[in-house]
């Protein structure tokens, strides 16, 4: 019996073996291609390091090519409606990053035309040691001692260049100045990189390029000191003085057509205008009811003055963020799970990290900012003076529950493998977009608070009007600042800093602009879906945080169960469904 069993497994599995042949694979969901584009471009960076490398890029834009080819090969219609979505997500950064890439690489190419014409024999350099080349150490050594020839010589023009009067093409100098800086940077420490790799392990080189190397890197340090002083005329230094890389209109309109913003920059900055004059003619309300008739500014200031004793912040902001909490639960608004409401941790922001972030931060540890005994007797009163009861009120709940530590908690937990597509319109918009339902649903306790969360409302909308208008060419920092003092009520050190992390923070060029953006396309798809009546608000809010983050356009195309094309663009008008 037991023979006969096993003659019988044999027979079906040779049929089954049979009946296979000839039959392909069934093609993986778009979740696993988005895995296998993930780990892609983590092979890219980690193997192509070196700037201004034309191998490394046609690499690069090969891999891009490939997988459009992939994607355009896959049949659309046969997908479910998940992974419809996950195609339109994978396919729009596959398209962002070859086309960015290709505008990085001309605004790059310039800057080396313009600065750094030594760094093709540098990038051979780095290229022989990452693709781990035999050198001909006399020879190499021959092209260092060369090239810092040649970078001495450059040296010597640039410190004999005279101040140039303001215009147009002597920004466009500074630019690609201060980019040419950035790539000379980067290319010494691959130079670094490349001199450790063969020294004490290649005798001869060790021999011959011990002297060479170190002119270079002198000369090198000296360029780049020369580029920043003479050309771009914020030394390295310079602490203070704020300086970026703005990226233009047509940076811009690319940078929109990722995020799947179907708005121009001008029609977004008229947009903030408008929430802006909404925002004036509440706060002339506020003020009127502190007995300050029109005087906005005096109320701020009254609002301002109301702040705790040193060393009390940390217990306001814990009692802050619970009673958030409780308000979310008793008006039913969204699911908070036990863990996630006792989940979060809180740290206190160092000095230095101030200068940068003013007001507090969060996410799964809320990081409060608050006057330190080591800092001056006017630092210590604007500290205080902008984080005040008022003001932090309007904002913890942003920076926890339902904010930041929500969607932390979140992330993980669903669809975690969109991490590839997160986008500041949802990750801050979505803590806007709470802090305008909150007022909709009367949090605030007085006019006090009313002008708390005013001034943080009138500064989203600032936030779009001075980042977009910075990359258009239309605002320079100096006046990004001002205007945050003169419209918003900013102290100037807050509004500096405000200024400095958005242009030299490491932020992407739409960040600032997406917390009111994002706010207001989750404010107009919650009139569509809870308005309407379609869904609830617990409902709606779930299924916001259960599908990650991503777009919110493509977020909506999903919950509104639009129809999709494999071809879709951007063409939702929310700023019309906003108003």
């Amino acid at each position: 019996m037991h023979h006969s069993l096993i003659q019988l497994s044999n027979i079906v599995a040779i049929c089954l073996l049979i009946s296979s042949v000839g039959r392909s694979e069934p093609l993986p969901p778009i979740r696993e291609w988005i895995e296998q584009f993930t780990a892609d471009l983590e092979t890219l960076d980690h193997r192509y390091r070196v700037p201004l490398d034309v191998v490394a890029k046609d690499i690069r834009q090969g891999v891009l090519q490939s997988w459009i080819r992939k994607l355009q090969d896959r049949d659309f219609e046969s997908l479910d409606r998940v992974d419809k979505i996950d195609y339109l997500l994978l396919r729009t950064e596959i398209e962002y990053r070859s086309k960015k890439l290709q505008l990085d690489w001309s605004r790059d190419s310039e800057a080396q035309q313009s600065f750094l014409p030594y760094a093709t024999q540098l990038i051979q350099f780095c290229k022989a040691r990452e693709d781990v080349e035999p050198i001909d150490a006399q020879q190499s050594a021959n092209v260092l001692d060369q090239v810092a020839a040649q970078v001495e010589q450059l040296s010597t023009r640039l410190s004999q260049l005279e101040k140039q009067a303001d215009s147009k093409e002597k920004i466009q100098k500074q630019l690609q100045g201060l980019r040419a800086s950035e790539l000379a940077s980067a290319l010494e420490s691959r130079m670094n990189e490349a001199h450790r790799f063969y020294t004490g392990f290649d005798p001869l080189y060790s021999w011959w390029a011990a002297k060479p190397y170190e002119r270079l890197e002198a000369a090198l340090k000296n360029h780049r000191r020369l580029l920043r002083e003479k050309v771009v005329e914020v030394p390295e230094s310079d602490n203070d003085t704020i300086i970026g890389l703005p990226i233009g209109a047509h940076g811009l309109q690319l940078e929109l057509e990722h995020e799947w913003i179907a708005h121009s920059p001008e029609e977004l900055v008229a947009l903030a205008e408008r929430e802006m004059q909404w925002c004036e003619a509440e706060l002339g309300k506020a003020t009127a009811a502190l007995g300050f008739e029109d005087d906005w500014r005096a109320a701020t200031e009254f609002v301002k003055s109301k702040h705790v004793a040193p060393g009390d912040q940390p217990q306001l902001i814990r009692d802050l963020a619970w009673e958030a909490i409780r308000f979310l639960q008793a008006h039913d608004l969204v699911t908070i799970p036990e863990l996630a409401a006792n989940g979060w941790r809180m740290n206190m922001m160092s000095p230095e990290r101030q200068r940068v972030s003013p007001y507090f931060l969060g996410g799964d540890t809320i990081i409060v900012s608050f006057p330190t005994d080591g800092m001056t007797h006017e630092e210590k009163l604007m500290s205080m003076r902008s984080n005040n009861e008022h003001f932090a009120r309007a904002t913890v709940h942003h920076e926890l529950i339902p904010g930041h530590h929500l969607q932390h908690y979140m992330t993980p937990r669903y669809r975690p493998y969109r991490q590839l597509f997160a986008t500041p319109f949802w990750i801050e918009g979505w803590a806007l977009y709470w802090e305008m339902l909150l007022w909709d649903l009367n949090f605030a306790h007085g006019p006090e608070d009313r002008v708390g969360m005013l001034f943080w409302r009138k500064h989203r909308c600032a936030r779009i009007i001075f980042s977009l208008s910075y990359h258009l060419g239309t605002m320079s920092p100096e006046e990004c600042i001002q205007y945050l003092v003169d419209k918003v009520g900013h102290e100037r050190s807050a509004a500096t800093a405000e200024v400095r992390r958005s242009i030299m923070g490491g932020y992407s060029p739409l960040y600032q602009a997406a917390y009111m953006l994002g706010g207001l396309q989750l404010r107009a798809m919650h009139k569509e879906l809870v308005q309407s009546g379609l869904r609830t608000n617990r409902e709606y809010h779930d299924a916001v945080l259960h599908e990650n983050s991503i777009p919110i356009e493509v977020l909506r195309l999903y919950l509104v169960d639009q129809p999709l094309r494999p071809d879709q663009k951007p063409s939702w008008r929310f700023a019309e469904l906003s108003e």
